[in-house]
């Protein structure tokens, strides 16, 4: 069936009446196809690979009501890749004398050339992740890749994602992308940890499988670069490329009044650089400041003029302060000395009484001896000791006089 096509048309059709084993002719029922609404599936196996409705059923391929009079009615035809528009299929006028022969007739003039497909998911890689979309969840794609020199039949291919497997059909030619999208298809957004993404065999072997990790950003990508080199490598990029070759975007793309911070990534307020025109050009005695682009006073240090008679410079405030005198003080009269303290003079004071006999002593300890609040303070200490030396005599005075009177006893007895 490489190549051909297969016609599957109603028995009661005037068409098919002179059908032969080129079609296969099938009983819809004696109405035909509802007009209204209807589901046409297509499957291999036990898999479901296309589908068509129309009127109030929806599918991935879902359009209006036929109209029921026959001269309005249209068909649905798939398009080509060339008509392709956002839309699989286009409306078109049904025509009852259609030459449904050339249907089977192949688009060439000699034999079909047959390509050795390879019926294996060996050689497949995963290229790209998109998970953190930017409005709905839809948007998600896995993207494959073919790095080998034959194509690979996807009917061999299941996706695995945590407990689900997504099955995948079709042709992948040698260096092509396929990004594969599924309503039922849903990755996290930025995982916590990282998610495993497989691609497996019919019989459940790995053929490919990433971990996309935590760190993923609205609007980006995980996707592999140069992935025929031994030098590949994952990137996240802003740049999302789904069913085509990779690129690598750093930065988010910024409005037009703004620009890239590289420090932080984020899009900072344009600042337009200066044309030699509009450079500013600062008068004498100011220069241009970089930061503001204004021009700021030169600063310029002037000499500082000398203090006047009797002042000096303070080195810690730079400014001229008076002079102290260091003249020698003049000395004292007698009996008078002077105060190294206050470096005044004060008198000097004798010793009088009975320490007269004796050599006198210095004017601090002089001073000690006869500072009047000293003696009261020594004064008041001793008639307290006395008089709680006293107290306490009287209190125990009974039992003071029994050991006086029993230790008199033991030297009588002696």
């Amino acid at each position: 069936m490489l190549g051909n096509r297969l016609v599957l048309g109603a028995s009661v059709s005037p068409q098919y009446s002179s059908a032969d084993g080129s079609y296969y002719l099938y009983d819809f029922g004696s109405s035909g196809l509802a007009s209204t609404a209807g589901m046409l599936e297509l499957y291999h196996g036990e898999d479901k690979i296309d589908e068509i409705c129309w009127g109030k059923l929806e599918c991935d391929n879902s359009y209006a009501k036929f109209a029921t009079k026959f001269e309005d009615n249209y068909s649905l035809k798939r398009c080509s890749k060339e008509c392709l528009d956002g839309v699989d299929f286009a409306m078109e006028k049904y025509y009852p004398d259609i030459n449904f022969e050339s249907i089977a007739e192949l688009p060439s003039d000699g034999e079909p050339e047959v390509v050795s497909v390879s019926p294996s998911c060996n050689g497949v890689k995963i290229t790209e992740v998109y998970s953190y979309y930017q409005a709905n969840v839809s948007e998600q794609f896995i993207e494959l890749y073919n790095p080998t020199d034959a194509p690979i039949l996807l009917d061999s291919c299941r996706v695995a994602y945590r407990n689900n497997v997504y099955p995948l059909f079709g042709e992948l030619a040698p260096g092509d992308y396929f990004a594969y999208q599924d309503t039922t298809l849903s990755l996290t957004k930025n995982p916590v940890s990282a998610n495993t993404i497989s691609v497996i065999d019919l019989d459940g072997t790995v053929v490919d499988s990433i971990d996309y990790p935590n760190g993923q950003k609205r609007g980006t990508s995980y996707a592999l670069f140069d992935a025929n080199t031994e030098l590949a490598f994952w990137r996240q990029t802003y740049q999302p490329t789904p069913s085509s070759a990779n690129i690598y975007q750093e930065f988010q793309t910024c409005p037009e009044d703004k620009i890239i911070n590289p420090a932080t990534g984020n899009c900072v307020k344009r600042v337009e650089n200066s044309t030699e025109e509009s450079v500013v050009i600062c008068p004498e005695g100011k220069y241009l400041n970089p930061l503001t682009n204004r021009c700021k006073k030169i600063e310029v240090a002037t000499a500082l003029t000398p203090c006047k008679d009797g002042y000096e410079r303070n080195p810690d405030t730079n400014r001229c302060r008076k002079i102290e005198n260091t003249t020698t003080s003049t000395d004292c009269k007698e009996g008078y000395e002077r105060n190294p303290e206050t470096n005044r003079c004060r008198k000097i004071r004798e010793n009088t009484g009975e320490l007269a006999d004796y050599a006198p002593m210095s004017v601090e300890n002089s001073e000690e001896y006869h500072n009047p609040k000293i003696f009261i303070a020594i004064s008041t200490i001793a008639v307290a000791a006395i008089a709680s030396i006293s107290y306490v005599v009287y209190q125990y005075r009974l039992e003071i006089r029994k050991a006086i009177k029993a230790f008199s006893s033991k030297f009588r007895k002696v």
